[in-house]
């Protein structure tokens, strides 16, 4: 005799192999804890090395080349042709390609005021250095008129990155606010009458240099020691 009675199972008789156990639940769930929190530490030691704030290279880089732009016209220790060239290889090196390298570094990191600026003032003593180069080696005139038209210009543009670094800090602030007073000054200065205003013009830029490094050294110093040191 055929029977349709389905078969019955006791609970117990079939427990699936993946069925918790109950004698080892509390340790097990606290080694997995503890080697979570281990990834996660691990994991953002890597990303914090991967992410390296370049900040305080663009801003030295600025600094110093602009300090020695504003030296050269002095005229302190060094003659007008010695200066010019040292400018120029600078230009192309500390001011434009490091920049420029400091804008695309932020820009793959997701920063996007830093890429703006470190890219827009690496093109630009990229560009200063191009200039120079081809009026020392007496390629292209110099036009006083053009320059006054770019350096007004650039006024403009770092006028916008003032505006827009009111969310950064007061050392940024003050140096895009320096900044845009510094190229109106500049390009006041290439009336070849007014020498009072090129000396102003050199001591502001000086103290623009002095600001955009001060603001490089107090991000590497607290990104170093992770901790606010230099306010």
């Amino acid at each position: 005799q055929i029977s349709l009675q389905k078969p019955t199972r006791s609970r117990h008789s079939l427990t699936p192999f993946y069925a918790p156990s109950r004698t080892m639940n509390a340790p097990n769930l606290a080694n997995i804890e503890r080697r979570l929190e281990a990834l996660e530490r691990a994991n953002a030691e890597k990303s914090n090395r991967a992410q390296a704030n370049v900040g305080p290279l663009g801003l030295w880089a600025f600094a110093l080349t602009t300090a020695l732009l504003q030296i050269g016209h002095l005229r302190v220790g060094t003659s007008a042709q010695s200066a010019t060239g040292i400018v120029i290889g600078f230009a192309f090196g500390l001011g434009g390609l490091v920049q420029l390298i400091a804008g695309v570094i932020s820009a793959t990191q997701g920063k996007q005021f830093p890429a703006v600026a470190f890219s827009s003032y690496g093109g630009f003593w990229l560009s200063f250095g191009v200039y120079e180069a081809l009026v020392y080696s007496e390629i292209v005139a110099r036009d006083n008129i053009a320059e006054q038209s770019i350096l007004i210009m650039w006024a403009v543009l770092t006028a916008a990155l003032f505006i827009c670094s009111f969310r950064s800090n007061a050392a940024l602030m003050t140096l895009f606010a320096f900044l845009t007073i510094l190229f109106l000054l500049i390009g006041a200065s290439k009336n070849p009458q007014s020498e009072k205003t090129q000396f102003a013009s050199a001591i502001w830029g000086i103290m623009t240099a002095i600001i955009a490094f001060y603001a490089g050294f107090g991000e590497l110093v607290n990104d170093t020691y992770r901790s606010r040191i230099v306010p």
